[in-house]
This record gives C-alpha cells, sequence and structure tokens, in this order.
C-alpha cells in the first residue's frame, strides 16, 4: 500500500464522520502538503473497490465515504445533512431468508430528522 492510500485510509477511519474526498483531501493535506487531489479521489475509488472503505452516494449531495463494511443503515438529516449509522443486527438475515439468494451486502439510507433539526422547530 502506498504512502497515500496508507494516510487516506488513515483519515477516514480517524475521523468520527462520513467525510466528502474534499474533506478527506483537506485533512490528508495538513499532513502530506504535496499529495494532489486526484490522488486522493483516485485512492478513493481503489480503496472502495477493494472493499476497504465504503462510498455512499445521496442523490443531490457529494458522495461521503464510510469506514466500516459491517452491515448497517445509513440516516441522513433532511434539516442539516448530518449522516449517522444505526445498527441493522439481523436485517441480511432475514433478507436472505425471505429472497431465498445469498445477500453480499446491502445499502440501506432512511431520510429523517435529527433530534436537533426535529426540535428546532423553524427547520
Amino acid at each position: 500500500m502506498t504512502k497515500q492510500r496508507a494516510l487516506i485510509l488513515q483519515v477516514i477511519r480517524e475521523s468520527g464522520q462520513h467525510l466528502t474526498a474534499e474533506e478527506i483531501y483537506q485533512a490528508a493535506k495538513k499532513q502530506m502538503p504535496n499529495i494532489a487531489q486526484a490522488t486522493v479521489y483516485n485512492n478513493l475509488l481503489h480503496l472502495a473497490a477493494a472493499g476497504e472503505i465504503r462510498r455512499i452516494s445521496i442523490q443531490g449531495e457529494k458522495d461521503r465515504y464510510d469506514k466500516t463494511d459491517v452491515p448497517h443503515i445509513h440516516a441522513i438529516c433532511e434539516g442539516c445533512g448530518k449522516i449517522w449509522d444505526h445498527p441493522s443486527e439481523g436485517l441480511l438475515q432475514k433478507l436472505e431468508q425471505e429472497m431465498g439468494v445469498p445477500i453480499h451486502y446491502y445499502e440501506l439510507a432512511v431520510h429523517c430528522k435529527c433530534k436537533d433539526c426535529a426540535s428546532n422547530v423553524s427547520n
């Protein structure tokens, strides 16, 4: 693994958020000032294809990247745009049983308002 790829993976894994490519680039640039933006984008594609990270595509938004490949649900706040993980234990097995085929992974996002936005009447 190249130093650049290792750094990008480290940035994603150490973040408590689902970062955009630009946010990952800015964080990586702080540690490796000469890293190119194209290098970050190319490595994100490679890491996602290799299953090291997961790309989260949200209609009308920039793609974000997730550090975990453990199946879970993404909750997306329609007020502030925050994304957080919600566990989904047993869902994979239930889907496999109902569909009668093995499932490799799934992507599930629920759109809602986070607790802060739900309590704020102006949103």
